[in-house]
C-alpha cells in the first residue's frame, strides 16, 4: 500500500473558483442583412439576364437544327425510295431468270394478274418486306425486317 501524503491538502484558491460561462455567446456576423439581401438581388438580376440570353441562343440553335432536319427529310426519303426501286429491279431480273422455263409466267404479277388493278402503272406503292426478299433464306433477311415478322 502506498503511504498517505503528508502535508497540506489542496484547497480552492482564495475567493473561490471563477464562475462557469453559461450565458449565450453571440456569433460574429460577417455579413449584415442588408448586404445579404443586396447580394441576393444582384445575383438574381445577373442570373435572369444570363438565363434569358442563353434561352434565346438555344432556341435559335434548335430552330436551325429542326430546319436542317426538315430540309433533309425529302432527300433522305427520295434516296430510300430510289434504293428500293433499284432493289426491286434486281428482284424482277432474278425472277425472270428463275422462271424463264415457264412460258406463261409474267414477272411482277400474281398468276398473270397485276397486283394493283385499280392503280395506274406509274403509281409508286411501297413494297411489303416479303416482296423485297423473295429468293433469300430467313437468315439473310435484314434484322430490321426480321423483327417485323417475329411480332
Amino acid at each position: 500500500m502506498s503511504k498517505p501524503k503528508i502535508g497540506l491538502q489542496d484547497l480552492p484558491p482564495q475567493g473561490g473558483y471563477p464562475a462557469f460561462p453559461i450565458d449565450r455567446v453571440k456569433l460574429r456576423s460577417y455579413l449584415k442583412a442588408p448586404w445579404v439581401i443586396a447580394g441576393f438581388i444582384a445575383v438574381n438580376i445577373f442570373g435572369f439576364r444570363q438565363y434569358f440570353e442563353n434561352r434565346k441562343r438555344l432556341r435559335k440553335e434548335y430552330l436551325a437544327e429542326a430546319s436542317a432536319e426538315l430540309a433533309a427529310f425529302p432527300i433522305i426519303y427520295a434516296e430510300n425510295d430510289r434504293a428500293v426501286l433499284k432493289h426491286m429491279k434486281q428482284v424482277y431480273k432474278l425472277e425472270e431468270e428463275v422462271m424463264k422455263d415457264f412460258p406463261l409466267w409474267e414477272t411482277g404479277t400474281f398468276l398473270g394478274i397485276p397486283v394493283y388493278l385499280t392503280l395506274p402503272e406509274d403509281t409508286y406503292v411501297e413494297p411489303d418486306p416479303v416482296s423485297l426478299y423473295p429468293f433469300t433464306s430467313p437468315q439473310e433477311v435484314p434484322l430490321s425486317l426480321q423483327a417485323r415478322f417475329l411480332f
